[in-house]
């Protein structure tokens, strides 16, 4: 099979690079969005911290293990600082495992953060990723848990789990109720499946709450907002300048989504995200960043000088160590599998895999 692979590379390599030639031929013309600006870095002693998270995961055939490495780091005047959490389980499988594991990351990445808050003088908070899409990203159990289920969710257990919530405890607090929930909703996942969504964006609103302090950088974005082109901004962007600068930012209200949230919906919907891509070194990656607030460009030029002084080679270095400590690999999933002593096979064995 590989074989007819390469074989059908060699014969549609002239026709694949035409149609990349074609792509550059067709570039939107970015001038009068982007801004060549030289980028110093900031003479300001501001104290940055960054955070990132992992997940892997591996199909058992009666279950799902996985794992979840979750830190938070600041460099301070006594060198870096850290706040780790983690956490390993089963879960049975079901349609929405992609969906809720994800979940579970990004409530360990934030609530790492709010302690962060807590703990240290932060004055920027750098994330890994998109907020504002883990804001307005519909959860597809939304849509199929009947209302009375949901309201009834809210009312006895929403309370109960804003009251978790107050200790500064990082993990999945909803399933403190899981086996309250499995036995009112004869052991139904997807009522436990909204009462963690209903946690995600408790977490997610207080962190909002820290305003200016917030800054998520992604590194890859197929947004096509700027040029409503079948090319991503981010690449439109870098085929037009390979110099530092950034784009004239965009403006992004949550109000704008059609649906009501099943909690804090009108704080909420009464943010505004600021949206701009940036190169911070010449030749380097472009960036996209979203800021939770309406930020003008001389706010922007601020923070990319700020962010220019803890970076190198055009990226944040807190946020690249953040990375590189929490990544779980294959080896380690395998590894943690053994400590544990699943003995049953996942079902790739047959292919010797």
């Amino acid at each position: 099979m590989l074989d007819s692979l390469y074989e059908k590379a060699l014969r549609k390599k002239d026709q694949i690079n035409t149609k990349l030639e074609e792509i550059e031929l067709s570039q939107v013309d970015a001038s009068g969005q982007w801004i060549d600006y030289p980028i110093i870095e900031s003479g300001s002693d501001i104290n940055i911290a960054a955070g990132d998270g992992s997940i892997n995961k591996r199909r058992f055939l009666p279950f799902i293990f996985y794992a979840i490495d979750a830190e938070g780091i600041i460099h301070t005047i006594n060198g870096l600082k850290r706040i780790e959490s983690s956490e390993i389980d089963i879960i049975s499988h079901h349609k929405y495992v992609e969906d809720r594991l994800r979940s579970y990351m990004g409530i360990f990445e934030i609530k790492n953060a709010l302690r962060m808050f807590k703990e240290h003088d932060v004055d920027l908070f750098l994330f890994d990723g998109s907020v504002l899409g883990n804001i307005i990203r519909p959860f597809p159990i939304e849509r199929e848990l009947k209302e009375q289920v949901k309201e009834k969710i809210r009312e006895k257990y929403l309370p109960l789990l804003e009251e978790e919530l107050k200790s500064s405890n990082i993990k999945i607090t909803s399933s403190k109720f899981a086996g309250e929930i499995a036995e009112e909703f004869n052991d139904n996942s997807e009522p436990m499946i909204y009462l963690e969504n209903l946690e995600n964006l408790l977490v997610i609103s207080e962190l909002m709450k820290q305003g200016k302090k917030i800054v998520a950088i992604s590194k890859t974005s197929t947004s096509t907002e700027y040029f409503d082109s079948k090319v991503p901004d981010i690449a439109i962007f870098d085929m037009y300048s390979k110099k530092q600068g950034y784009s004239k930012p965009r403006y992004s209200s949550v109000s704008e989504v059609k649906r009501d949230f099943p909690v804090r919906n009108d704080f909420l919907k009464s943010l505004t995200f600021t949206i701009f891509y940036a190169r911070l070194d010449d030749h380097k990656n472009i960036l996209k960043f979203e800021l939770p607030y309406h930020a003008k460009e001389r706010d922007i030029k601020n923070l990319l000088m700020n962010i220019k002084k803890i970076s190198a080679e055009g990226y944040p270095l807190l946020l690249k160590k953040a990375h590189n400590d929490v990544v779980i690999r294959k080896t380690d999933l395998e590894n943690l599998s053994k400590i544990i002593g699943f003995q049953e096979k996942s079902g790739r064995e047959m292919l010797n895999e």
